[in-house]
């Protein structure tokens, strides 16, 4: 019976259908079944005049639209806020794809800003046979890149295991970057 008085008032349209002429069809029993279908907001009740007249949500809302001047200037608002909040949206979303490749272009020349530092370090601290220990590297470059030990060590290896026709490395030391499971700490120019 509950789908039946539904799609009663679903075939009314916007117009509605009265409460009284709903009672008439199926009985004074349908009252409790209007009141859970209100509650589970599948319907809407208004009284226009002296009746009652029921809708469904949908066509509820289609009704007012045509028939409430108000609620026509409400619904015009809030779908030109909705029109303003997705630009605002398409816009932040342009501007984070902007931020993303202006973090990577940073990070990019960072890296390559570290490998300068990294090279004008091995220079000046290369002995007559030019092998240097990577702690004194590290603490020149640490201190000009405001890097930590482990990113230093981190960048490095990406550094050596890309160029290795440029560096080579040696096992041994206190400290350096780890290759094959040895820790190779010193390090110079080919």
């Amino acid at each position: 019976m509950k789908d039946e008085i539904l799609e009663k008032i679903r075939s009314s349209g916007i117009d509605g259908v009265k409460k009284v002429d709903l009672k008439k069809a199926f009985g004074k029993t349908c009252d409790g079944i209007l009141e859970e279908l209100k509650a589970s907001e599948q319907i809407f009740i208004e009284k226009k005049g002296v009746a009652y007249f029921v809708w469904t949500s949908e066509n509820y809302v289609q009704h007012v639209t045509q028939n409430d001047p108000k609620f026509k200037l409400m619904l015009n608002m809030f779908a030109g806020v909705n029109q303003s909040i997705a630009k605002v949206k398409a816009h932040a979303d342009v501007l984070q794809e902007e931020l993303e490749r202006a973090s990577l272009r940073e990070a990019g020349s960072k890296h390559d800003d570290f490998e300068g530092v990294f090279n004008s370090s091995l220079n000046e601290s290369s002995t007559s046979i030019g092998w240097v220990p990577f702690d004194k590297i590290r603490e020149k470059v640490c201190e000009n890149q405001n890097l930590s030990k482990e990113k230093f060590y981190q960048m490095a290896t990406n550094l050596i295991e890309n160029h290795h026709d440029r560096y080579e490395v040696s096992s041994g030391g206190q400290e350096g970057i780890v290759m094959r499971g040895l820790v190779h700490g010193y390090v110079r120019n080919i």
